[in-house]
């Protein structure tokens, strides 16, 4: 369950494949993407699911659906603002 409000606006995609290992011969495969902005990780999120995804009632960016053998999971989670590195001295 994720919800993907953060001050920065941007959110990684994560996608796990679950499948059968004795039809698949692996037990799936999991990948998140770079940070995007909200729109581009949702029409990530579409293309992954072969239909349009937007968030639940309640804001929860989450998804399933069924892939050969087994099912996709898909979720959206805020990336955590980074603290500025401290500014160099230039001596000057």
């Amino acid at each position: 369950m994720s919800s993907p409000a953060t001050t920065n606006g941007l959110v990684v995609v994560h996608v796990r494949d679950q499948v059968d290992v004795t039809l698949a011969g692996h037990d799936g495969r999991e990948y998140t993407s770079p940070p995007h902005q909200r729109a581009d990780a949702l029409a990530l999120v579409a293309l992954l699911l072969g239909r349009p995804a937007q968030p639940d009632a309640n804001g929860d960016c989450s998804w399933s659906c069924p892939l050969a053998g087994g099912q996709r999971t898909i979720t959206l989670d805020p990336v955590p603002d980074q603290p500025q590195p401290p500014a160099a001295d230039t001596g000057g």
